[in-house]
Formats: C-alpha cells, sequence, structure tokens
C-alpha cells in the first residue's frame, strides 16, 4: 500500500542555481536630453531604464545610464520575452514604454520637461506605439471615470466569480475605451493596454480570494492567466505573483503534509548524509516497492534527522509541486515550480541555493520563466566569493566574536555564554555619545529585509559620530543567513547576534509589539523610544533622531 512517510513543515524554501542563461535578444535604448542645462546635469547626470521580472513584481531591475555633456545616453538590456514593458526615468519625470529586440530611441527637451503634457519624442522600435501610448497615460491622468478598487469591491460583494471578473475587467478598461473614442488606437497598444487592464483584474480576484479564503472557479484559468502570452508588463507580473501567493495558500492549507514513499526514499538516496551500504540497500528498496509498514517510520526518520534542514526543505518543495498538479494545468503549475524557487531564493544561504536550484532547475521547462529565474539568482549570487568569505570567518571565530569586522563597516558580537542585555549593554557602551538606533529585524522574510536595507539610508543622513545602527536579528534561522545578507548588501553597523535563550532578556528591556521593531537610544545610553518607527519612515525617524542629537 502506498503510505506518506514524512510530515513536512510547510515554509518557503527552495532556490535556484547552475550557469545563469543569458537572454538571446536585448534591446538599445538610446537617447537625449536637449537643452541639457549644468544645474540640470548636476542634480540629475543619469538616467535609469529598468524592466520587470516575471517571477518577482516588486523588484525592478534597473540599468543605470550617465549623461554624457551634450546629454546623450546609451544603455543595453536583455530582453526575455518578445515584448517587454520598460520604464525611463528622469529626475522626477518616468514613463513606461514597450520594447522589443532592436534600437529604441527616447528624447525629452529640458525646457519643457514639466510643462508638456507629452514630455517624451520616441524613436526606432515601437516608436508609434510608445507615442500614442504618452498620449494615452496623459488622458488617463485626467479622466474621473478610474476605478476605485474600494467602490469595486463593495460593487462585486456577493457576485460569483465571472461576473466579479467581468465587471472589475470592465472598470479598469473605462479609461482606454474612452481615449479610443478620441483617437484609433495601434493595434499592438490596444493589446498592450488591454492586456494589463485583464491582469489587474486577475490581480483584484486573487486579492479578494485570498481574503475571502475562497477557491475561484476553474472556468476563469484562461481569463486570469492567458495561455501562450509572449507579453511582459509590471500588471502581468503581478497578477503572475498574486497567482503564486494563491496557490501556496491553497498548497499549504490541506491537512496532509506528506510525500509518497519512493519520492522520500529518493531524496534520501541522493541527499541522505553518512548512509550505509545497508541503508542505501534498504531505501531503494522502498524506492521500486512505494511502499513502507507503520514500523519502518523511525528508519526514515532517523535518516531525515542526520539532514533534516535539507531534507526538509525538499520535502517542502516536491509536496507543494505534486499538490499544484492536481490543482491547476501544466502551464501553470511550471509557473509555480519557478516563482516558489525565486520567492525563497533571499531567505536561502548561499550553499542552499546551490544544492536547491541543482535540484529544482531541471524540472522547469518553460524556456523564458528559466531565464527569469536565472537571472534572479545571477543577481542573488554575484558577489558571492566575498560572502563565502565572510561566513568562513564567522565561523572560522567560533562562538565568540566581540565586534569582529567580518566585511567592510560590518561588526558582529556573539557569545553564547553572556546574557543577551549584557552583549547589548557592550555594544551601546562602545557607541557611547551617539545616539543608537535599534534594529530588531530578520532576514528570512521581506518586510525586515527592506527594512535593515532603508536603515543604510540613515547613514547618509548623519555622521557616524552622532549615530550607530545596530541590527539585532530574531533568531530562529541559521545565523550564516545573516552574515551573507549583511554581507552582500554592506549593512555597515553593529550586528548582534543572539540565541534563542539570550533573546528574551533583551525583549524584556526594548518591549517590542512585533519581531520587526526599532529602539531608539539617547547619547548617554538611555532608552528614549521603545517601538520608534521603522527606516523605512524615513522622515519620521529623522524626527526622532533629531531630538536627541
Amino acid at each position: 500500500m502506498r503510505t506518506v512517510c514524512l510530515l513536512v513543515l510547510l515554509s518557503s524554501s527552495l532556490t535556484v542555481a547552475q550557469p545563469a542563461r543569458t537572454a538571446v535578444d536585448s534591446v538599445i535604448v538610446t537617447g537625449r536630453v536637449r537643452n541639457l542645462s549644468a544645474q540640470l546635469y548636476r542634480e540629475s547626470p543619469t538616467v535609469l531604464v529598468s524592466r520587470n521580472n516575471i517571477l518577482q513584481a516588486s523588484r525592478e531591475l534597473v540599468r543605470p545610464a550617465p549623461l554624457n555633456v551634450d546629454g546623450t545616453f546609451r544603455v543595453s538590456l536583455p530582453l526575455i520575452y518578445p515584448q517587454e514593458e520598460l520604464y525611463f526615468t528622469y529626475g522626477r519625470i518616468s514613463t513606461a514604454f514597450l520594447a522589443a529586440p532592436g534600437t529604441l530611441s527616447i528624447e525629452l527637451n529640458a525646457d519643457s520637461l514639466f510643462t508638456a503634457d507629452v514630455p517624451f519624442r520616441f524613436g526606432g522600435v515601437n516608436a508609434q506605439v510608445n507615442q500614442q501610448f504618452a498620449r494615452f497615460k496623459a488622458f488617463e491622468a485626467s479622466f474621473s471615470g478610474k476605478p476605485n478598487p474600494a467602490k469595486l469591491s463593495e460593487q462585486v460583494s456577493g457576485k460569483q466569480d465571472e461576473a466579479v471578473y467581468r465587471q472589475v475587467a470592465t472598470a479598469f478598461q473605462a479609461p482606454f475605451r474612452a481615449f479610443s473614442t478620441k483617437e484609433k488606437p495601434f493595434p499592438l497598444l490596444t493589446r498592450w493596454v488591454g492586456w494589463s487592464n485583464r491582469y489587474n483584474a486577475a490581480s483584484f480576484l486573487y486579492d479578494k480570494a485570498g481574503y475571502e479564503e475562497a477557491t475561484l472557479a476553474k472556468s476563469l484559468n484562461d481569463s486570469l492567466r492567458p495561455p501562450d502570452d509572449q507579453l511582459l508588463t509590471a500588471a502581468r507580473a503581478t497578477a503572475m505573483n498574486r497567482f503564486g501567493t494563491y496557490a501556496t495558500s491553497l498548497s499549504t492549507g490541506r491537512t496532509t503534509n506528506g510525500l509518497p514513499v519512493d519520492a522520500l526514499a529518493s531524496l534520501l538516496l541522493r541527499y541522505g548524509r553518512n548512509l550505509t551500504q545497508t541503508e542505501r540497500t534498504r531505501l531503494q528498496s522502498y524506492q521500486t516497492s512505494n511502499s513502507a509498514k507503520a514500523s519502518d517510520l523511525r528508519f526514515f526518520q532517523d535518516l531525515v534527522k542526520r539532514s533534516s534542514d535539507t531534507i526538509q526543505r525538499l520535502a517542502t518543495y516536491e509536496t507543494m509541486i505534486r499538490r499544484s498538479k492536481s490543482q491547476f494545468d501544466s502551464a501553470s503549475v511550471s509557473y509555480l515550480t519557478a516563482y516558489w524557487l525565486a520567492y525563497s531564493l533571499p531567505t536561502l544561504t548561499l550553499d542552499f541555493a546551490k544544492l536547491l536550484y541543482a535540484y529544482a532547475r531541471p524540472q522547469i521547462t518553460d524556456p523564458q520563466l528559466g531565464q527569469s529565474l536565472d537571472e534572479l539568482y545571477a543577481l542573488e549570487v554575484k558577489d558571492s566569493v566575498r560572502i563565502r568569505a565572510a561566513v568562513q570567518a564567522f565561523r572560522k571565530a567560533g562562538d565568540k566574536l566581540d565586534g569582529t569586522e567580518l566585511s567592510p563597516g560590518v561588526f558582529v558580537t556573539k557569545n553564547d555564554l553572556p546574557a543577551g542585555g549584557a552583549l547589548f549593554d557592550r555594544i551601546v557602551g562602545t557607541n557611547r555619545g551617539k545616539v543608537v538606533y535599534v534594529l530588531m529585524t530578520t532576514a528570512t522574510e521581506e518586510a525586515g529585509q527592506q527594512a535593515a536595507l532603508d536603515a543604510q539610508r540613515l547613514r547618509a543622513r548623519y555622521r557616524s559620530r552622532d549615530l550607530a545602527l545596530v541590527y539585532v536579528p530574531v533568531p530562529g534561522t541559521d545565523p550564516s543567513l545573516w552574515i551573507e545578507f549583511s554581507t552582500k548588501y554592506n549593512l555597515a553597523g553593529d550586528h548582534l547576534l543572539l540565541t534563542g535563550e539570550q533573546l528574551p532578556e533583551l525583549m524584556e528591556r526594548l518591549r517590542p509589539d512585533d519581531s520587526l521593531s526599532a529602539t531608539v537610544i539617547n547619547r548617554v545610553g538611555k532608552i528614549v523610544k521603545r517601538n520608534a518607527p521603522l527606516p523605512g519612515a524615513y522622515e519620521e525617524v529623522g524626527k526622532v533622531i533629531d531630538k536627541q542629537l
């Protein structure tokens, strides 16, 4: 009989690896800012061109292009899809445009940057469509019938999924319909804007389903996730990410969390540690028969314990993929296979990323999803030599680090023996005379990562003799992950690594409302603001710190 042998704790762990594959096509974006004044050049000496990744909508991939003295610029970007929505930014002026392989130009006139409704002039690939799109966005900005998501939620309450989709899609399309009565749109523009609105409607439905913990009608699959779409937009990336979140909730909401015997045996044969020949032979028999008795459970549990973290992550991934195959079509499963890997990358050490990528990457057969995943992986591991050096120094130091500089500006304190409060006092004491901003955070969640990155903006605002940053990552994961994260992003400051036993004492003193929290300590070491604004509230944080200077 088939039995499930391992119950796994579901977590967002997967990953990517293998040599990054380069997109076969690219677009060259050239242009000029005419009448560029010396003052404007000093304020904005660079233009930015960015693009989406279908697996990570929250992250724009940016290529800066420095302006020459005559205002000209040139930058090349790889393209994964035949048509991709890109973004051009110069100072406070920005626009989306549609790129395809070839050369595309964008010109601006500095004299009319902030007065013209359409300050851009396009040339090259998709020139007419991009120019018309710019006119449409100017029209949309003043259109009074733009959809209001809050009102839409009220209007569709209680309706069936198909009716909700039709109503929401129609509402999102209203500005373009009105524009089309004034100017006949090019077919490509109709497709670009129309499909973006379809994806906006899809995002609305996925959010609604998540909030209501509902399952969407399968009859909507093609509307929400159109097959063979070869145009990548921000709306599409966002909708597909929302689908990933929705699918994850379905996969994790079941009562059975396990793998068939043959699948678990295969994982242990490939990734199990220190297996004897007898154990290998026994696993091979389970793999062949795909059955086991209740008395065999202890055997599997003992093997899993030897490499529990590795097997747990792999089992989680396999379980979710297997469930998705029973819920979605093959194209959707292919997306989820890549999405779950990409989503977990920031929460994994380099070694786990390499291992899990090698395991899962061959399962992604869609070439564009594969390239999208490779692109994200390459970004995550690009500083691997420097990161590994920091981790090696961390491990070599053992259990005791006293403000040890593992990477330029990254000072780490760790000691398992003293109480957490004593270690914290030591760091505060070394920074006496400065205002200390303490951020309790984590490297395993996006919000925690972003808060840690945002905190670095404070270093640019204040002198090092006036402000000290102290990071306290919440324990519970491999501390090497925080070392990798802080090294990769150059999180200059003091980093206090506490154990689970040391943390409660510090928590009693800081009294945070959440695991992601901030505290401000004045120049003489006294706590003056518990649950202070997080770094993302840049101006609010500044007000609190300024009072102590």
